[in-house]
């Protein structure tokens, strides 16, 4: 098995498609349905084999996801970010595998930005 969407609740699609595709820099494609009752729009990076899935929370469960975004340059990535309207709630910070940084959607959806980085190396 192969993840194929992982799945990012909005309150509204149209506003979510927005801000993946004007912000973040998301290729949007066509919408599918899950089942009966949930219809999924893809969004997915140029560059990237995995699909985020769209699902709009008509019932306001209040279900939030964490997604972690993997980058060869955080610092790069941040600004960038920043540039097109994302909100930081805190500047990037070290850790121990690596640099990372923090953003929410206006869902309350958190994602991370991490720069993996093997401090051993020489």
């Amino acid at each position: 098995m192969n993840i194929k969407y992982i799945s990012v609740c909005v309150n509204d699609m149209e506003e979510g498609v927005r801000f993946f595709n004007e912000k973040l820099g998301f290729d949007v494609d066509e919408k599918i349905v899950l089942d009966d009752e949930t219809d999924c729009t893809p969004v997915q990076l140029s560059n990237s084999e995995l699909c985020i899935g769209l699902v709009e929370d008509k019932k306001n469960t209040g279900f939030k996801t964490r997604i972690v975004l993997s980058t060869d340059d955080c610092l790069k990535d941040y600004h960038n970010l920043k540039l097109s309207g994302v909100f930081f709630e805190k500047q990037p910070r070290y850790l121990s595998n690596g640099l990372s940084a923090e953003f929410s959607d206006s869902y309350g959806n958190q994602y991370i930005l991490l720069e993996e980085r093997d401090y051993n190396e020489l």
